[in-house]
């Protein structure tokens, strides 16, 4: 990519054009609408668990089956084996290929494979006994795709924003992940779960591709992998202004490294102490947030409001409670640009414990017996105070900070890793669903999440560092100091934009 391109498209000698706007919204409104895409197929079991478990339905799943097709996580929902190569295949796979143009290839696949559910209804397979294994094989399918985008995405976001709007627009990978639930219990409500799995993709994965097309690399990928003239101009695109760019360039490659692109040295550079101490901290952040039950509260929400046998439309209740979540992720994104993350994680898990522990309470006096007319509204009032927390707190922060403190080298492979840990914990609470029930009665199980955020609560006052208002390079040089590595640097070629 040559200067001359690079003046044809911001004038010279622009110091602020505002011509990086229209980018970077494009690029977050792409990967935004694939985040919905991913978690609408993710929570697809919303639409068809009542629908097929219906003893009207055309076909019914067995307790047993609808346990493992509704199993909702971050990236599958079936067996864990699926999940735990395709989460460390999409940090590889991510860092070799590139973010963008790994979402690129996935995206469109993965919406081919959520249409093609709808072949499950065909009377042919369903005469020929067919139909369970076909839906079980295809959500294997999505949930390896689904386990390869999400790092990608994330990391994404992360990579192509600077350190001042990196939070909060980072954190708005939240209100994607909820419109996509949100889509879901609202088009359950209306639709059969086959035209569902057409109507899903075709207003989130497939516009997605179209907008990724004209979206640019992220920056920090491109010098990884010695492509500095396209860094160049893709920082351009994003930041809108000459001057912006070349400091941002100068700041990155003193940082950044030239890798080597084979996942084993990514994997070697991992046991470095620099590396390895992020890495556990981003994990157990992204693993911790999960012991509080939001898996549960995701998929098993209709399920829950049956359980308070308090009258309420099970649907339109969980509606409203994705609606609020919808609009405190939002608040949050605002909020992330304005407080500390720490602050916002520790808050958001407090709240969300208050939340837990009221619908604990209220099935706790359901299960002594007593009189629940002056308590009906406790479960929604508590859903909704549960769900604030997550929403405005723990969940928009706990992503952001999970990919901040990564190195550079290893943040694609690191996050897989994380996210391979996230989804384990996340199948872990949501497959134990009705076992804990059983054991620990209604009451029991939602304390045990009360206590689930109380320890997320620990950890992070004791061990995540704060890392608002610092770029990625000052957090990966905060860490290589206080492990006295020592760091690898690009050869300092001076670059300039002429004008």
């Amino acid at each position: 990519m040559e200067v001359e391109e690079v003046r044809h498209h911001i004038a010279p000698g622009a110091e602020n054009t505002g011509r990086g706007v229209p980018t970077i919204v494009l690029a977050v409104v792409s990967s935004g609408l694939l985040s919905s895409g991913i978690w609408a197929v993710s929570g697809y079991s919303v639409v068809i668990l009542p629908q097929v478990r219906n003893t009207n339905a055309t076909f019914i799943l067995s307790p047993s089956q609808a346990s493992w097709f509704g199993i909702w996580l971050s990236l599958a929902t079936l067996p864990l084996f699926m999940c735990i190569p395709g989460s460390l295949l999409g940090g590889m796979v991510g860092e070799w290929a590139g973010p963008k143009r790994l979402m690129l290839v996935l995206a469109p696949v993965l919406a081919f494979f959520c249409m093609s559910l709808h072949v499950a209804s065909w009377k042919v397979i369903q005469r020929a006994g067919a139909a369970h294994a076909f839906l079980m094989g295809i959500r294997v399918i999505q949930s390896i795709i689904v386990a390869v985008l999400v790092p990608a995405n994330t990391v994404y976001i992360s990579e192509i924003t600077d350190a001042r709007n990196r939070g909060w627009l980072a954190s708005l990978a939240e209100a994607w992940v909820t419109l996509g639930f949100l889509l879901c219990y609202l088009i359950g409500n209306y639709l059969h779960w086959y035209t569902a799995a057409w109507v899903l993709p075709l207003i989130t994965t497939v516009p997605s591709f179209f907008c990724l097309l004209m979206a640019p690399e992220t920056p920090p990928w491109l010098i990884r992998n010695g492509k500095i003239r396209e860094a160049k101009f893709s920082l351009l695109q994003l930041r809108g202004s000459l001057v912006t760019a070349e400091k941002e360039l100068k700041e990155l490659r003193k940082c950044v490294r030239k890798g080597n692109d084979s996942w084993y040295h990514s994997l070697l550079l991992l046991k470095r102490k620099s590396n390895l101490i992020p890495l556990i901290i981003s994990l157990l952040i992204v693993v911790l947030k999960e012991l509080s039950g939001l898996s549960v509260m995701s998929i098993y929400i209709v399920r829950i409001f049956q359980l308070t046998g308090v009258g309420f439309n099970p649907f339109w209740s969980s509606f409203n409670v994705g609606l609020v979540r919808l609009v405190f992720n939002l608040i949050g994104s605002v909020l992330l640009h304005h407080l500390p993350r720490k602050f916002l994680l520790i808050g958001g898990a407090l709240f969300s414990s208050v939340g837990t522990m009221a619908i604990g309470i209220f099935f706790f006096l359901q299960y002594k017996g007593c009189d629940l007319m002056q308590v009906i509204w406790l479960p929604l009032a508590g859903m909704i105070v549960y769900i604030l927390g997550i929403s405005a707190g723990v969940q928009p922060s706990s992503w952001v900070v999970a990919t901040e403190i990564l190195p550079g080298p290893v943040r694609s492979l690191g996050l897989g890793v994380s996210v391979t840990c996230y989804a384990i914990s996340s199948f872990f609470v949501s497959k134990t669903f009705e076992d804990v029930q059983k054991i620990l009665g209604l009451h029991g199980l939602f304390w045990s999440y009360t206590l689930g955020c109380l320890t997320n609560v620990l950890f992070v006052a004791f061990f995540v560092p704060e890392t608002r208002g610092k770029s990625l390079e000052d957090i990966e040089k905060t860490w290589a100091r206080s492990s006295e590595s020592v760091q690898i640097k690009v050869p300092d070629e001076e670059i300039r934009f002429t004008q």
